[in-house]
C-alpha cells in the first residue's frame, strides 16, 4: 500500500445537515390569485414562506413570505384584500431569492444568508436545482449555535467529548456519586499501535483508526455515560455505578467494563484494512465516599493503565482508588484483603483449590518440603489446571492478588499439619510467584503481611519464581526479593533449563534454591545436553551455597542418574502425585 493511498474514511459532519432543518415547500402558480395564496396560509399552511413556481421555463422560483404578505393583504387602511385579491401572485413575490445546496453547510448557508438581501428565509435545493424545501433563518442559526458550542466542548477529529469537557463530566459524577452512596468507576484506555499505523500507513490511516475507537467506545457507552479523548491516543469512559447490593459488587462491574472495552477495541472493523487495527491498555480506577475527586481518579487510572502496557497491552488493569466503605472484595476474598480478585470475571474462587506436591530426598526418600499447586473446578466439577485462572489474573493485572491467595491458603494448611503430624509435617511449602506479580512495587511488603497475619515462620515459606520471567521483571524484583530474603523468605528459581534463558538469572537473583525443569529431567538419560545441563546446575548450586530439586522425576532410572549426580532433593509422580491438603495429611500421617 502506497503512503498516497488514502485511508477509505473522512471527518463526518456532526453538526445537523439543511436536510433536517427546512420545512417542506409549498409551491403556487405564479398565476394563483392572491386571495387564494391569503386563505391557504390562513387555513393550510404552516410554514413561513411559500414558494412560486417559475414564470418561464428555466427561470427562478419566487416566494412569498407569510409575515409581509398578510401585512400586504391588510393593508395600511383595511382594504389590501380588495386591492389585492384578484391580482396574480407573481406580484407579490420576491423572485431575488437566495439559495443553498442541500449538501451545504451550515456554515456555507449562514455566509450565503449575509451576503443576501436581508435577514430572509431561503430556498434548499437538491441535487437537480429543484427546490426540497424552505430554511428560515431563526432556525439556521439556532442549529449553527448548537454546533459551534458542540465543536467548542468535544474533540475535531473524533467527535467524542474534548479532554477539558470530559474532566467536567467527570467531576459531576464524582459529585453525584457523594451524595447518593455510588461510586464512580473511571476507564483510561491507551492505544498499542497508534505510532506503528502513522509511521507504516500514513497519518490519514491513524485518523481513521481514531474515528474507529471513538466509535465503538460510544457504542459501548451507556446512558449517563461520559466518552472522552483525552489526547493523542489516549481516550476515556466514566460511569456512575449505584449503591451496592449484597450481591453486588463496584469491581465486578469495573472489571466488566474494562474487559468489555478492551474486547470492542480489539474487535474488527470492516472500514479499517486489516493493518490499521489496534488493540488497547486499559486502566481502571474506583471511586466512592467523601473522598471521591476527580483528579485522584484520573491518576489512578493512568497508572493502572501503563500498568497494563508495561505488561504487554491488550489487558486491564484496576487500580485501588478511594474505595469507601463496603468497596471491598466479595465473599470468599481472605483476610488478607485481596482486593478485586473475587470480582475478577470468570473467576470463581469458591472452584479454586491449592493442591501440594511432595518433594522427597534422593538419599532416604523422606518428605522434607511440598509445592502448593493451583488448580481449579469446571461446571462439571472436573479438576483442571492453573492456566485458565491465571490468565485471567494477569489480564486484569490481578496476578499478585491471586498468588497470595494461594499463600493464604498454603499457610493455613501448614499450620494444620504441623498441629496435627508434629515433626512428620513438611518443613517447607513451595509457593509459586507469577512473572506479572514480580513487577509489583509493594511485593515483599504484600508476601510479609500475609505470613505475618497467618502466624507462619519465613522461613517456612519459600517463594518460587518462573524461568518465564522476562529479564525486565526480573530486574524490577531485585530489591523485593532481597528485602523478602533479608526477612528470611527463602527464594527459587523454578524451571531452570526449560529455555536455557533462566541460567542467566543464576548470579543476578538473590535466590537458595534452583529446580531444574521437567523436560531436563525427561531428556537426561538420552540426551548428553541435558545430562549436561544437570551437572552444570549442580556445579553452581554447590559453588553458590544453593540447594537444587530435581522436577519431574518419574522413573526410578532418572531417580538413580539424578542421585548419583548429587542431586539432593526430587519432585515427581514416581514421590507421589499432587493431592488436596487432607490428603497430604493422611500421606504423611506415620504408620502405626
Amino acid at each position: 500500500m502506497s503512503p498516497q493511498t488514502r485511508a477509505p474514511w473522512r471527518r463526518a459532519d456532526r453538526g445537523r445537515a439543511l436536510a433536517d432543518l427546512v420545512s417542506a415547500p409549498v409551491v403556487v402558480a405564479p398565476t394563483d390569485s392572491c386571495e387564494s395564496v391569503d386563505v391557504g396560509f390562513r387555513t393550510r399552511w404552516a410554514g413561513s414562506s411559500v414558494l412560486v413556481a417559475p414564470r418561464e421555463p428555466d427561470g427562478p422560483y419566487g416566494m412569498v413570505g407569510r409575515k409581509e404578505f398578510l401585512t400586504t393583504m391588510t393593508g395600511r387602511y383595511g382594504f389590501g384584500r380588495s386591492l389585492w385579491g384578484r391580482r396574480p401572485v407573481a406580484d407579490v413575490a420576491r423572485w431575488d431569492v437566495s439559495s443553498v445546496e442541500v449538501t451545504a453547510s451550515l456554515t456555507d448557508a449562514a455566509e450565503r444568508l449575509v451576503d443576501g438581501d436581508g435577514y430572509q428565509d431561503m430556498v434548499v435545493t437538491g441535487p437537480d436545482g429543484g427546490p426540497v424545501g424552505i430554511l428560515d433563518p431563526t432556525t439556521l442559526m439556532e442549529a449553527l449555535a448548537a454546533e459551534l458550542a458542540h465543536e467548542a466542548s468535544h474533540d475535531h477529529l473524533t467527535g467524542v467529548t474534548s479532554r477539558a469537557r470530559f474532566v467536567d463530566g467527570l467531576r459531576e459524577l464524582c459529585a453525584a456519586a457523594r451524595a447518593d452512596g455510588g461510586a464512580v468507576v473511571l476507564a483510561f484506555l491507551d492505544l498499542d499501535r497508534l505510532k506503528e499505523v502513522n509511521d507504516t500507513l500514513g497519518h490519514s490511516f491513524g485518523d481513521a483508526l481514531l474515528h474507529s475507537v471513538a466509535t465503538r467506545l460510544a457504542a459501548s457507552a451507556q446512558p449517563g455515560d461520559v466518552v472522552g479523548r483525552l489526547g493523542g491516543d489516549e481516550f476515556a469512559l466514566a460511569r456512575l455505578l449505584p449503591p451496592q447490593s449484597p450481591d453486588d459488587t463496584w469491581r465486578v462491574r469495573a472489571l466488566d467494563l474494562g474487559e468489555a472495552l478492551r474486547a470492542a477495541i480489539a474487535a474488527h472493523d470492516p472500514g479499517l484494512p486489516v493493518p490499521a487495527h489496534s488493540r488497547a491498555s486499559v486502566g481502571l480506577a474506583i471511586g466512592a465516599g467523601a473522598l471521591l475527586d476527580h483528579d485522584r481518579l484520573l491518576r489512578e487510572a493512568d497508572l493502572a493503565m501503563y500498568g497494563a502496557k508495561k505488561a504487554g497491552g491488550d489487558r486491564v488493569r484496576l487500580a485501588g482508588a478511594d474505595q469507601g466503605p463496603g468497596a471491598g472484595a466479595g465473599p470468599g476474598a481472605g483476610p488478607a484483603a485481596l482486593v478485586g480478585l473475587a470480582a475478577l470475571p470468570g473467576l470463581d474462587l469458591a472452584a479454586l483449590e491449592v493442591h501440594y506436591q511432595p518433594i522427597a530426598g534422593t538419599a532416604d526418600g523422606s518428605v522434607r518440603e511440598v509445592e502448593a499447586l493451583l488448580r481449579s473446578r469446571d461446571d462439571e466439577g472436573r479438576l483442571t489446571g492453573p492456566v485458565a485462572p491465571l490468565d485471567r489474573a494477569a489480564r486484569a493485572g490481578l496476578s499478585l492478588e491471586l498468588d497470595l491467595w494461594v499463600l493464604e491458603r498454603a499457610c493455613a494448611d501448614l499450620a494444620a499439619w504441623r498441629s496435627g503430624l508434629g515433626e512428620a509435617a513438611p518443613g517447607v511449602v513451595n509457593v509459586n510467584l507469577s512473572p506479572s506479580a514480580l513487577e509489583e512495587p509493594l511485593l515483599a511488603d504484600r508476601v510479609l503481611r500475609v505470613l505475618d497475619a497467618a502466624g507462619t515462620p519465613h522461613d517456612a515459606i519459600r517463594l518460587e519464581l518462573s524461568e518465564a520471567a522476562s529479564d525486565g521483571q526480573v530486574a524490577a524484583a531485585v530489591p523485593a526479593l532481597a528485602a523478602l530474603r533479608g526477612a528470611g523468605v527463602p527464594i527459587a528459581l523454578d524451571d531452570l533449563g526449560g529455555a536455557m534463558s533462566g541460567l542467566r538469572h543464576v548470579t543476578r537473583l538473590p535466590v537458595d534454591v534452583l529446580k531444574i525443569d521437567r523436560s531436563v529431567v525427561a531428556g537426561m538419560l538420552d540426551d548428553p545436553l541435558d545430562a549436561l545441563l544437570v551437572e552444570l546446575v549442580h556445579r553452581m548450586a554447590v559453588e553458590q551455597g544453593m540447594t537444587v530439586v530435581a522436577e519431574g522425576v518419574e522413573s526410578d532410572a532418572q531417580l538413580d542418574a539424578l542421585r548419583a549426580a548429587g542431586i539432593p532433593l526430587v519432585q515427581g509422580f514416581l514421590v507421589a502425585r499432587p493431592m488436596p491438603a487432607d490428603a497430604l495429611r493422611a500421606y504423611l500421617t506415620p504408620a502405626v
